[in-house]
């Protein structure tokens, strides 16, 4: 769980409501209703500059609000849906950034939604409020903006729902942002979402006290509070994935119903009613949701979430993924049953083979859909990482294994580092080359001091095919220090001339004679500032020499075309002066293409 912040992050923020101005006639939405008048609820925080070029804008999910941080008014704690994550240092540094937030269209949080008068009747619209598209909704966010002075954005950024708009707006509007946040989202919903929100909307509708929708102001006041507990209850099903819900709950039964009695517990079976713990959770959920949520605005947004598919605009979603042009970063969740990794992969993909600007992560967090709003440690480090301001150590640049494979690198060429680590070459490649490119990883806090230090970073695995990437993508593909750590070089070799037309290997040469001196006279595998690991815990899974690398190629019909081999030490320069290299090198750069 994330430990309860004592700070009061961005302090008391005042809801604020906009009356937008309107075309003559009103405003005509996509699926050909009209609203004649449209108020927005929003929120600010951060910092607030004259002319606007630091505003970040802020989706929020199905069932949230434009209270993303602070206290409201009389409270005496944060309450912000995603409190962790906006404020003084945090991923959204209201130090640096203002942080706007609005409620949606079809809102039931001061947005114009089906709960507003209608000013045409002086009653609620209810049933009557027209239906509109993921593309209305984010026209209002626009036009909502243009009202309060912003034109343009600093970022776009959303998780869920909000990630669904912030993909609609970059491809509809490439030119309002420079940067976008996709977090745990999608281009469409997946059939099995799909299949969650037709079943949740029926739960609604087939309610007795639904009424067509216009329950409002009714004598009884109950609403259709049976079928909204029970969406809700569907849908949080689908936010926790599946091994967390049975490592949380499990077949454990309530802990009161003992104390209850039997009597208790027999009007419970009764009632074909259950004693589980998951029961009285999703109980629990349900009472919360149906006292802060309406049943219209739920099914008037899921309803626009279903129809909603970025490409079929355009024709495809190849088509629409060209037209964006912001750096985006895109993070997927272990778990997530509504928006499965695949999903995000299939945008990381697609704007990959574009030539845009894309970072993607995924986190093994473990809990599902909803870790995004109750797990971000990481995802903090890699939001503020993306979002901050580059500082690389340009120290780590004068080391000597980076230069020698720079300088065997084209200025302005097109570059994968494969195992990028914390990104130092990539830094390097950029600062002096001008190179453009990507760098692959996979560990989480290397991935993260890559992303913050200004580089596009893909989460992939190395020992695996690089399945995010394009044939012959790149001008060039770096494996540094990559080949004797992978389960499989020979694959990751193919690979690197799959995606590039030519790839520089760098590995350390278990032949070299400091190597086999220590193994012969000590009987010990040697530990050094080349090999600085002891046998047990050392990541090298292979043990490489220049000869083996030879074979491997000639076997796999690549050339070699240059190599360039290293040593520390005087005894391994002069034994490569020799013409031993495969005896005195203890590094060796190889620069290899495919055999014609």
């Amino acid at each position: 769980m994330e430990e309860e912040r004592t700070d009061l992050g961005v302090g008391v923020v005042e809801p604020r409501t906009v009356r937008l101005t309107l075309p003559e006639g009103g405003w005509r939405l996509e699926t050909g209703g009209v609203l004649p008048q449209i108020d927005v609820a929003w929120e600010s925080c951060g910092l607030e500059k004259p002319e606007n070029d630091n505003v970040i804008f802020i989706c929020h999910a199905l069932t949230g609000d434009a209270h993303v941080a602070g206290m409201r008014p009389g409270e005496t704690k944060p309450s912000g849906w995603w409190e962790g994550m906006v404020g003084p240092g945090r991923a959204f540094d209201t130090n640096r950034y203002r942080i706007v937030c609005a409620n949606v269209l079809g809102g039931c949080k001061g947005t114009t939604g089906p709960m507003s008068v209608n000013p045409k009747t002086g009653k609620p619209y209810g049933g009557a409020f027209p239906s509109f598209t993921m593309s209305d909704a984010v026209d209002v966010y626009r036009a909502f903006l243009r009202e309060i002075g912003v034109t343009h954005l600093a970022a776009l950024a959303g998780g869920s729902f909000g990630g669904m708009a912030v993909m609609d707006w970059i491809t509809r509007y490439p030119d309002e942002t420079d940067a976008a946040l996709v977090i745990a989202s999608s281009v469409s919903l997946n059939t099995q979402a799909l299949a969650f929100d037709v079943v949740g909307r029926a739960a609604i509708v087939d309610d007795p006290d639904y009424r067509g929708g216009d329950y409002y102001g009714v004598d009884d006041g109950k609403g259709p509070k049976k079928g909204l507990a029970a969406a809700r209850q569907l849908a949080h099903i689908t936010y926790l994935a599946r091994e967390h819900l049975q490592e949380k709950f499990g077949r454990e039964l309530q802990q009161n119903w003992v104390e209850k009695g039997a009597d208790y517990a027999r009007a419970r079976l009764a009632q074909f009613r259950t004693l589980f713990q998951i029961e009285s959770y999703l109980g629990h959920q349900a009472d919360k949701f149906i006292e802060r949520f309406d049943a219209n605005t739920y099914l008037h947004i899921t309803h626009a979430m279903d129809r909603f598919d970025v490409g079929a605009r355009y024709g495809s979603l190849d088509a629409a993924l060209k037209r964006v042009k912001c750096r985006t970063l895109v993070v997927s969740f272990s778990g997530d049953v509504l928006f499965a990794d695949w999903q995000s992969r299939e945008i990381a993909r697609g704007l990959l083979a574009n030539g845009k600007r894309v970072s993607y992560c995924h986190l093994e967090i473990g809990v599902g859909h909803d870790a995004f709003l109750t797990h971000i440690a990481d995802l903090s480090k890699l939001v503020g990482g993306f979002l901050g301001t580059p500082a690389p150590d340009v120290k780590q640049w004068q080391e000597r294994r980076y230069q020698t494979i720079a300088k065997m690198i084209p200025a302005g060429a097109h570059v994968l580092d494969v195992g990028c680590g914390k990104g130092t070459l990539l830094n390097l490649l950029r600062a002096r080359k001008g190179v453009s490119g990507q760098g692959v990883e996979i560990d989480v806090p290397e991935f993260e001091q890559a992303l913050a230090d200004g580089n596009e970073v893909i989460f992939e695995n190395a020992d695996e095919k690089l399945q995010l990437v394009p044939d012959g993508f790149y001008d060039v593909a770096v494996v540094s220090e990559t080949l004797q750590v992978v389960k499989n070089p020979r694959q990751l070799l193919r690979e690197a001339l799959r995606v590039a037309n030519e790839a520089i290997v760098s590995f350390p040469n278990f032949a070299a004679y400091r190597i086999r001196f220590t193994l012969g006279f000590t009987g010990r595998l040697p530990v050094s500032k080349q090999l600085p690991f002891q046998w047990y815990d050392t990541p090298n899974v292979h043990c490489v020499t220049l000869k083996d690398f030879r074979a491997l190629c000639d076997a796999e019909g690549i050339d070699i075309k240059e190599v360039k081999a290293e040593s520390r030490h005087l005894v391994g320069r002069i034994l490569m002066a020799l013409g031993f290299k495969n005896l005195g090198a203890s590094r060796i750069i190889a620069r290899i293409g495919k055999r014609k």
